[in-house]
C-alpha cells in the first residue's frame, strides 16, 4: 500500500462534514481512511485528467507561497446597483486576472453573527484594509470580500489599479501574512472556483456525472474567455479547495489529523512530537539562507533555538504537500514558519519540510529555507 501513496497537496477538513461523517458512520480507523484518502486523491487526478488539468500542475493555487502575496479585495455592497453584488464585482476582477495565473478565490460577507464581536472586527477591518476611496464603517456586514492567492506584485497592482474606477470598490489588504483579519476572514470565506490558466474548476451536485462540467455558480466565466470545467464537490471540497492559514482554534485539531491521514495509518497528534534538528542542518541552513535570517534576527540560530521555533509553530500553520518518499521509507510535509522580521515591518516566511516520524513521536527537520 505504501508504494501507492500519492502526494497530496492540501487536504481541507475544515468543517467538512462529509469526512467526519464517512469516518464516524461507517466506523473507520485510521488504516481504512488512508485507503479512503487515497482512493479520492486518485479519483481527482483521473477526473482532471480527463478534462486535460494535471493535479500537479495546481500546486501553486492550493498550497502557501513564500514569495507570492495574498490579497482581500473589499467591497461595499449596498453601493452596487444591482441586487447579485458578486456578479458585478466579478464582471470587474475577472478581466484583471493574469490569463496564465493559478490562484484559489475565496468570497464571503464580512460579519459576525454576534454583534458583541463588533468592535473587533471593525478593528481588525481598520488596521488592515487600505482604503481606495473614503468609506464609513457602520457594520460589518456592509462589505463583500474576495480573497485571491497566489500572486506577483505586478499582478496585485494590476487589480489595485484596475478596480479604483469601480464604485464599488473600497480597498485592498494584504494578506500575505498573519493578521487577525487574516484569521477572521479564515472563518468566514469559502472557496468558489480555482482558476488555472484560462480553466475555471468547480465543484457540482454529488450525484452528477463527472464527465459532465457544470457552472453552479451561475456566473459568465466563459464571457471573459473562461472554460469551466467541474467535478463532484465531495472530491473537490477536500483536494481542490485552499485554506487560508490560521492558528489551530479547536483543542481536537481534526484537520491535521486528516491530513496526516492522508499518508499515513498512524496520524498522532504534533504537539506530543520532540523536534529533531541536525547540528549539521542548522550549519547549512546559516550558510544557504544568510540574509532571510538575518532579517529575522536568527543568524546565530542554533539547533536547540530552531527546535523551539518550530515547536512554537506547529499549532499557528497548517500542514501541506504530504508526501510519502517510497525509496526513503519516509513521510514529509510541509509548514511556513512566520517570523517577524527584526528592524521592518511585516515578517519572514520560511519554509520547512518536515519528516513524519509516528513510530517514535519525532518530527526530523529536512530541509528549511
Amino acid at each position: 500500500m505504501k508504494e501507492n501513496i500519492r502526494p497530496v497537496h492540501t487536504l481541507n477538513a475544515r468543517g467538512n462534514v462529509f469526512l467526519d461523517v464517512v469516518k464516524a458512520h461507517r466506523g473507520l480507523g485510521p488504516p481504512q481512511m488512508l485507503c479512503e484518502f487515497q482512493a479520492m486523491r486518485r479519483e481527482v487526478e483521473e477526473i482532471l485528467a480527463t478534462k486535460s488539468i494535471r493535479y500537479e500542475d495546481l500546486r501553486g493555487a492550493l498550497v502557501p507561497s513564500q514569495k507570492r502575496q495574498e490579497v482581500s479585495l473589499v467591497f461595499e455592497s449596498a453601493a452596487i446597483p444591482s441586487g447579485n453584488y458578486g456578479l458585478i464585482v466579478f464582471a470587474n476582477i475577472m478581466p484583471l486576472l493574469d490569463a496564465k495565473g493559478s490562484h484559489s478565490v475565496l468570497v464571503g460577507d464580512y460579519g459576525t453573527f454576534d454583534n458583541a464581536d463588533e468592535p473587533l472586527l471593525a478593528q481588525a477591518f481598520r488596521d488592515a484594509v487600505k482604503a481606495a476611496r473614503p468609506v464609513i464603517y457602520r457594520h460589518s456586514s456592509q462589505f463583500f470580500i474576495v480573497y485571491i492567492n497566489n500572486l506577483t506584485s505586478a499582478m496585485v497592482a494590476r487589480l489595485e489599479t484596475g478596480l479604483r474606477p469601480f464604485v464599488g470598490y473600497v480597498g485592498i489588504a494584504d494578506m500575505t501574512y498573519g493578521s487577525i483579519f487574516k484569521f477572521l476572514l479564515s472563518t468566514m470565506l469559502a472557496n468558489v472556483f480555482l482558476k488555472h490558466g484560462r480553466t475555471i474548476i468547480l465543484g457540482h451536485e454529488d450525484g452528477r456525472p463527472n464527465d459532465e462540467d457544470c457552472n453552479m455558480v451561475g456566473w459568465p466565466f466563459e464571457c471573459f474567455g473562461y472554460t469551466v470545467r467541474s467535478l463532484v464537490a465531495y472530491l473537490q471540497g477536500p483536494f481542490l479547495t485552499y485554506k487560508i492559514e490560521r492558528p489551530v482554534l479547536d483543542d481536537y485539531d481534526s484537520d491535521t489529523e486528516m491530513s496526516l491521514n492522508a499518508i499515513s495509518d498512524m496520524p498522532l497528534p504534533l504537539i506530543d512530537f520532540a523536534i529533531q534538528v541536525e547540528s549539521a542542518k542548522v550549519a547549512y541552513v546559516r550558510g544557504h539562507n544568510a540574509p532571510a535570517l538575518a532579517r529575522a534576527g536568527l543568524e546565530a540560530i542554533d539547533s536547540d533555538r530552531l527546535s523551539a521555533l518550530i515547536r512554537s509553530k506547529i499549532n499557528g500553520s497548517y500542514i501541506y504537500r504530504l508526501e510519502y518518499v517510497a525509496e526513503h521509507a519516509a513521510m514529509k510535509y510541509n509548514i511556513i514558519l512566520e517570523v517577524p522580521a527584526k528592524n521592518q515591518a511585516g515578517a519572514v516566511r520560511f519554509l520547512a519540510a518536515l519528516e513524519y516520524r509516528p513510530q517514535d513521536k519525532q518530527l526530523r527537520l529536512i530541509t528549511l529555507f
